[in-house]
């Protein structure tokens, strides 16, 4: 089962900037690429060579797969609607940076970044709970998305938890929440037991 813990960064405001303006980026490249795939531009086999964005490598690819999620969606309802669908477009300001692009450290989270037209790495200081560094500590992480929460930029990471196992005494309970009326049961004897 997979959760999401969410951390709130602490950039300086050069930072903030730079964090802004990728995250600008990515949503204008991502509607980008949608609005070409609903155009007739095929993008299922292309690459971050293929993109013309002020974003790292690692943030095309995540542009590319996010466009082609969106597209796949649209095509579904286009197919399923017999009434017109309006194409998807991003407004929320955010950014997805998958696991393998971002490294968490005791009190920062590091990520790439464009800085003068190449790809660096920044580390941007968080404040993270004694339980939030354990669990990021021993469980796999998935993706990142940094998004604007009021005036604070925030984290959320994905990743993957335990579940509990189920208890073997055979006794089973179902809970149906979409009943409107609470459960009742009849006795053999004709009493009504709630």
């Amino acid at each position: 089962m997979q959760l999401t813990e969410t951390v709130k960064l602490y950039p300086n405001k050069y930072q903030t900037e730079l964090i802004k303006a990728t995250m600008s980026e990515y949503i204008s490249t991502v509607n980008k690429l949608v609005f070409d795939a609903a155009n007739g531009r095929t993008i299922t086999k292309m690459t971050t060579a293929d993109v013309k964005a002020d974003l790292p490598s690692a943030l095309c690819n995540q542009c590319i797969r996010d466009a082609k999620s969106i597209i796949r969606k649209y095509n579904k309802a286009l197919r399923n609607s017999n009434t017109q669908v309006i194409l998807p477009v991003l407004k929320k300001m955010c950014c997805y940076i998958n696991n393998q692009n971002f490294r968490i450290s005791d009190d920062c989270i590091g990520f790439p970044i464009i800085i003068n037209g190449k790809s660096k790495r920044i580390s941007v200081k968080t404040k993270m709970s004694e339980r939030q560094k354990s669990i990021f500590s021993s469980s796999k992480l998935g993706t990142m998305r940094i998004v604007v929460k009021g005036h604070d930029l925030v984290a959320q990471i994905v990743y993957d938890a335990k579940e509990d196992a189920a208890s073997s005494n055979n006794n089973v309970m179902g809970v149906d929440l979409g009943i409107k009326c609470p459960a009742v049961s009849y006795c053999p004897d004709g009493s009504i037991k709630f």
